[in-house]
């Protein structure tokens, strides 16, 4: 199907001051160790409230309130250069999302015998998931065996301690120390994705919550897509929302993520070559996502992103950059799919997630809180500060995937004569195959 070109390609002019680099300079902890924040950036913030109330009054094209337009304007600023941006006045019940917050907490508190009762598998791609399974050894506080006592890694010389039984056994931090739940499609006979399934031990309540933040999710995927369908100058806001395309058949995937306390044994490291900011401890690796884009809820600061690597900037942008916190937003970033989707116009963003160790203030035992996340100095016997824990953090991401017989040809929109076509058709469904493939090393089908 062709797209109508309008007056405006995807490429927009760039918008000098939307994104303000700036550096924090962190304050000694002591005089061979510094606990860094790292570069920050103040990605877009865009505020949606028209996009809001467009879905709430549709209306064509050529009617589309100034506002609206303005928001895609800002959509498409930050789709082409950043790749990220957070948006505010969203519409999204806070109740909804502390409640999925609390059902998250409460499960991840659980025995592991208990959350590993519906694991994910080459058949149910959803699931739990555990560090464990990515080569990170567990360890529970000293004496305390209950099922709702937390998870430990203990970090010594590059960069992993197990404290379970004594503090000298290490090992290289793997790249993913965290724990996830996921959940599909609620309409497994129309996505062609397996049912639904939860732990028949865990909460009712459980279920009941992480169900209802997906639908609200889907709402918001939803007014999104309007936003993107004008950024591109599409011929209709609802284009992403046709039959077929994302409607009841979608593939979308919600994923809660639980990040276990981390400590920093300063006996255990070598503290005269640690710079946490060159060589900062890994909670999940650097990636692209596959689909459409994500809605992230973030619990706490970690996450950072690195500029395309296809970008001409790269030598000046190559460092990794901060994802600031902000409490009452989503992050939204684009995935491998609308990139290929909009002809390498827009960019689907390499990023990860870092601990973050927020410097001590004093000389004895203290704590400190930043969002969700704690950093605790404890001391030896001589009054020295020894460990430096980063607490629990949690973040829950809603990855907006297309039907999977959903086609995606480059929009006319973004090729012409300096940008030719550079991609064939493809299945969604497809696509996502090849791309998890291939993240996992291997050769699609």
């Amino acid at each position: 199907m062709a797209h109508d070109r309008g007056d405006l390609d995807c490429g927009y002019p760039e918008l000098t001051n939307t994104i303000e680099s700036r550096a924090h300079i962190s304050q000694a902890v002591t005089a061979l160790l510094i606990i860094t924040t790292m570069t920050s950036t103040s990605i877009p913030v865009i505020d949606i409230s028209p996009l809001v109330n467009l879905t709430a009054n549709p209306t064509h094209t050529n009617t589309t309130p100034n506002g609206a337009r303005n928001v895609a304007l800002r959509i498409a600023e930050a789709c082409q250069t950043v790749g990220f941006f957070a948006i505010t006045n969203h519409g999204v019940d806070p109740a909804v999302v502390n409640d999925a917050w609390s059902a998250s907490r409460d499960f991840f508190a659980l025995n592991s015998s208990i959350k590993s009762t519906v694991s994910m598998t080459e058949d149910y791609p959803y699931g739990y998931e555990n560090y464990e399974s990515l080569g990170i050894h567990r360890a529970r506080n000293d004496g305390d065996h209950s099922n709702n006592s937390k998870d430990v890694l203990c970090v010594g010389e590059k960069y992993l301690t197990t404290n379970a039984t004594s503090s000298t056994t290490t090992q290289k931090l793997a790249p993913d120390s965290k724990e996830t739940f996921s959940i599909g499609p609620i309409n497994p006979l129309k996505s062609k994705m397996p049912p639904r399934q939860f732990p028949p031990l865990a909460s009712p309540s459980f279920a009941q919550h992480l169900s209802k933040y997906f639908e609200v999710m889907e709402k918001l995927a939803r007014i999104l897509f309007r936003g993107l369908a004008l950024a591109l100058r599409l011929e209709d806001p609802d284009w992403f929302l046709r039959e077929g395309v994302f409607d009841e058949g979608h593939q979308c995937a919600l994923r809660i993520l639980n990040y276990p306390l981390l400590e920093l044994d300063l006996a255990e490291m070598d503290i005269n070559n640690v710079d946490l900011q060159r060589d900062p401890i890994i909670r999940a690796g650097a990636h692209t996502d596959y689909g459409a884009f994500t809605i992230l809820k973030s619990g706490g600061p970690g996450l950072q992103l690195r500029l395309s690597r296809d970008s001409s900037e790269m030598e000046k942008c190559g460092e990794w950059i901060n994802v600031p916190h902000l409490p009452d937003a989503f992050i939204i970033n684009l995935g491998d799919l609308m990139q290929r989707w909009t002809n390498d116009r827009w960019k689907s963003t390499l990023h990860r997630v870092v601990a973050v160790f927020d410097e001590a203030q004093d000389e004895d035992t203290m704590t400190t809180t930043a969002a969700s996340t704690t950093t605790k100095a404890t001391t030896d016997e001589g009054g020295k500060k020894k460990v430096y824990q980063s607490m629990q953090r949690q973040s829950i991401a809603f990855f907006v995937n297309m039907n999977g017989d959903a086609k995606i040809v480059p929009f006319d929109t973004c090729v012409d004569e300096d940008h030719p076509s550079t991609y064939e058709e493809i299945l969604a469904s497809k696509y996502l195959i090849q791309r998890h493939a291939q993240s996992m090393g291997q050769t699609a089908k």
